[in-house]
């Protein structure tokens, strides 16, 4: 095929790469390279594919407003050329973005519409269904949260790592809600050897800053700053200041109470976050 065709999907392919580590900042050159590429050639189906992208990266990096604003503008263009799993897996995005955001009722409303594509057009999509559960969370309307985070997951892929892993973590997530902490573990464990097996860095670091959430939780302190200390080192190498500072509030409490040394891991932490890596793995 020519290179203004294809020039784009490389583009997207190399973002893709990179998102899918939690390398948000170099993934988003890549998929503006994309949209870029795809727009100067008029390929619309290649610019809502980069849009998207763009936000879910916009997303993933906490600025949910700039991403629904992409979103809005990628449903557009799949409406108009008529791609239905397009619009159902963007309207799913935005309600991610929405719930993100505290606007449970306007996600509401998205997800609805997604749900209608999705069976009007005989289309399946499983994070519909675990942004559903998101939303039951949110509510505390945790028994419809359960069953339906339970389909979820009876319809995710164990070979698509990304969608069995987040349906674990939701599910680890409502157990942390509803004080079932070995069961909250448990699910954690299931999205953490997925994220490991896909590389996926920052999803590794969630699973095991969440692991040590439920050690805390239960008092058991040695267990909680074992796991926060190997998430805090991760977010510090692909520079996540931000979780790095959580991270760290809550490992110099637990010391301070109890005299657990976390020198050495605040060294590391220090000396990545100037820069220092040797090895940063979103280079």
């Amino acid at each position: 095929m020519p290179e203004h065709i294809t020039g784009g999907m490389k583009e997207i392919t190399k973002g893709i790469s990179r998102y899918n580590k939690g390398c948000y900042k170099s993934s988003l050159e890549y998929f503006f390279r994309a949209h870029e590429l795809f727009t100067a050639s008029d390929q619309l189906s290649g610019i809502a594919v980069s849009l998207n992208n763009i936000g879910n990266v916009y997303r993933a990096m906490g600025d949910a407003e700039s991403a629904v604003l992409f979103f809005d503008e990628s449903f557009a263009i799949y409406t108009d050329i008529d791609d239905y799993q397009g619009a159902v897996q963007v309207l799913s995005n935005k309600a991610a973005a929405l719930i993100d955001s505290g606007m449970l009722e306007k996600a509401t409303n998205v997800l609805s519409t997604a749900e209608e594509i999705a069976q009007k057009n005989k289309i399946s999509f499983s994070p519909l269904l675990n942004n559903r559960g998101i939303l039951f969370i949110k509510k505390k309307e945790y028994q419809p949260a359960e069953e339906i985070l339970k389909r979820a997951l009876a319809d995710a892929d164990p070979q698509n790592f990304s969608e069995f892993a987040t349906v674990n973590f939701t599910l680890g997530n409502l157990m942390l809600e509803t004080q079932r902490y070995q069961k909250a573990i448990n699910f954690f464990n299931a999205a953490l050897e997925k994220d490991r097996s896909s590389g996926f860095y920052k999803g590794i670091a969630d699973d095991l800053a969440a692991i040590g959430s439920a050690y805390f939780l239960q008092k058991k302190n040695e267990l909680a700053v074992s796991f926060f200390k190997r998430s805090i080192k991760i977010y510090a190498l692909i520079g996540d200041p931000e979780k790095v500072h959580s991270i760290l509030e809550q490992l110099e409490k637990i010391s301070a109470k109890t005299g657990l040394d976390i020198t050495v891991t605040k060294h590391f932490v220090s000396r990545w976050l100037e820069g220092k890596a040797l090895e940063n793995p979103c280079k």
